[in-house]
């Protein structure tokens, strides 16, 4: 009996320090849409824009969120990403930003998103099923709407901005970008409702 309850709380205290994508990886998921690649991304019309910083968004029709509601968040999440990432904080949306290593990034108008309802079979460096990605090379974000349950809307979406704003493909930099990445509304007691 002991060692049921010595494996319950290993089991709480490694999805505690997991995010909401990986910890759904564990459990696995049939709720998953066919593959989307760099290719599938590109080929969207992005005739939306958002509010704030004019990012081009096109939203797949069953994605439940109304249109408004979508491109204000993604602004709002923007928004809340600069201000905690940079000291020029979220101005730098307006501007092209040059990284460390000499990366010149160019205003969130520049950037395309394809927001979709559910995670989604990708070709990432360490999963097949995401729900957001970043395609460095054509600087679009396909980002879910429903990630994973319990962790709120368009979960990964500062994750994604991460990306465009210097973090690596492999993550091994991500220390650099937390806590401004986390997930929003994602907490360990989420993951069992």
């Amino acid at each position: 009996m002991k060692y049921l309850h010595l494996s319950v709380f290993i089991l709480f205290f490694a999805l505690m320090f997991n995010s909401c994508d990986e910890t759904d990886d564990i459990f696995g998921s049939s709720n998953v849409d066919p593959l989307i690649d760099g290719e599938v991304a590109e080929a969207q019309t992005y005739d939306l824009r958002t509010p704030v910083y004019g990012m081009q968004v096109a939203i797949d029709s069953r994605v439940n969120s109304g249109t408004q509601s979508v491109l204000d968040l993604l602004d709002n999440r923007a928004t809340q990403f600069l201000n905690c990432q940079f000291m020029e904080g979220a101005e730098l949306g307006f501007e092209t930003v040059m990284l460390e290593n000499g990366t010149m990034v160019p205003p969130l108008s520049d950037l395309r998103v394809y927001v979709v309802p559910r995670r989604f079979e990708c070709d990432a460096v360490d999963r097949d099923v995401c729900s957001g990605i970043y395609f460095f090379s054509i600087d679009a974000i396909v980002i879910a709407e429903g990630g994973f349950l319990g962790c709120g809307e368009f979960a990964v979406w500062k994750h994604e901005l991460g990306h465009r704003y210097g973090m690596d493909a492999d993550h091994s930099n991500q220390s650099d970008f937390e806590p401004c990445i986390n997930a929003q509304n994602c907490n360990a007691g989420d993951l069992f409702d």
